[in-house]
């Protein structure tokens, strides 16, 4: 058997972190390209860019055009090659991170993520979801390394919507069902190594649900009032670092290949975030695996106090036809998908049968409190 653990080089989490942050980054260079959308430039991204400049750094500003698609990373990487890049950093949320790492990767030149919220583990990882111009999911992209440096100002994810950090929960929450998933099924991580589980990949997936179920409630509380608490420190790094080389060195499975099967379908369902659309996914996974009704119950009733989907209406999806649902449910067991990782064989017909009995489940549960 052969074992792989893989992390961020450097990981620095703190209030007000983007006052001094070229203290970090100058060690890659004195210029580079910063990768922002119009949203996060307006936010935070300008005087980002001033505490950078004002260090000494050379900055390029380059807009983000909001999809993680070839073409975007094609657009910015001949920017990179013209301004002879040493480092791009990211500045905003997942598909910037996703789509810097890919332009780094390709330019040969250190990656930076600065996430602007909590609401996905992309930072840290050594991949990519790729999606379409149209936002239609593609594959995932694997690189050899995970990100240089990984900044998090809990000043800025304290700012940001709370819906955004809750959506980061709904993430994080997937990460130990799937890696425990992995565990008894032997399989591979997500790693691009085809190896094994290490006890690290599974102890910190388990340390990120542990901090999920002691600290939410604060979190969140504190988050909504935007100010920074030991607590809402604990989901911040959860939902980001732990999440993030949890899910990497432990492995997925089910959930997030219902996420991916999602994007069969048009509608009122894209209306919702990855994480949103995951923790329907964590549920059907239980349900897969057959998951006793008191562990059931408890990722149910954590999910519904944060008012995460847990039904098919939640998903916009309650007058879904049967043929419609299948097609979610053939595209999540496409060759390659992370729900082979079950330990058992998993057919079209499984994931359709998972999907409605979650939905099933679900209400009766919640109609009997």
């Amino acid at each position: 058997m052969i074992t792989a653990f893989a992390s961020p080089s450097t990981y620095v989490q703190g209030d007000r972190l983007l006052q001094h942050a070229a203290r970090y980054i100058a060690p890659f260079g004195n210029h580079g390209l910063l990768i922002a959308d119009d949203i996060v430039w307006e936010l935070v991204g300008g005087q980002f860019y001033q505490h950078l400049t004002a260090d000494g750094l050379k900055i390029e500003h380059i807009h983000f055009n909001g999809e993680s698609s070839p073409e975007e990373i094609a657009r910015i990487q001949a920017i990179g090659e013209a301004k002879d890049a040493k480092f791009v950093i990211a500045l905003g949320g997942g598909k910037t991170n996703d789509t810097t790492k890919a332009v780094g990767d390709q330019l040969h030149v250190p990656v930076v993520i600065v996430p602007t919220l909590a609401s996905n583990d992309s930072p840290c990882t050594r991949l990519s979801v790729i999606y379409s111009p149209n936002g239609e999911f593609l594959k995932y992209q694997f690189y050899d390394k995970n990100p240089d440096l990984v900044l998090v100002d809990s000043t800025v994810i304290a700012g940001a919507p709370v819906r955004f950090l809750v959506d980061g929960i709904a993430d994080a929450l997937s990460t130990n069902v799937e890696a425990q998933t992995v565990a008894r099924a032997r399989a591979t991580t997500l790693l691009p190594l085809q190896t094994d589980q290490t006890a690290a990949g599974l102890a910190l997936a388990e340390k990120c649900e542990s901090l999920l179920f002691k600290y939410t409630g604060q979190a969140v509380s504190a988050a909504a009032d935007h100010v920074v608490t030991p607590a809402l420190s604990h989901i911040i790094e959860a939902n980001i670092l732990l999440s993030g080389v949890g899910a990497e060195s432990s492995g997925l499975a089910a959930a997030h290949s219902f996420q991916n099967g999602l994007t069969a379908l048009s509608g009122d369902v894209h209306k919702l975030s990855h994480g949103q659309k995951v923790a329907f996914g964590t549920l059907l996974n239980l349900v897969l695996e057959g998951a006793t009704d008191a562990e059931f119950q408890r990722y149910l009733d954590f999910e519904a106090d944060l008012g995460l989907p847990t039904t098919l209406a939640d998903l916009y999806l309650d007058e879904a036809s049967d043929e419609d649902l299948m097609k979610v449910a053939k595209l999540a067991v496409q060759s390659g998908e992370t729900i082979h990782n079950m330990g058992f064989p998993v057919s079209a017909r499984d994931v359709f049968s998972a999907i409605k009995a979650t939905d099933e489940l679900s209400r009766q549960m919640q109609r009997q409190f």
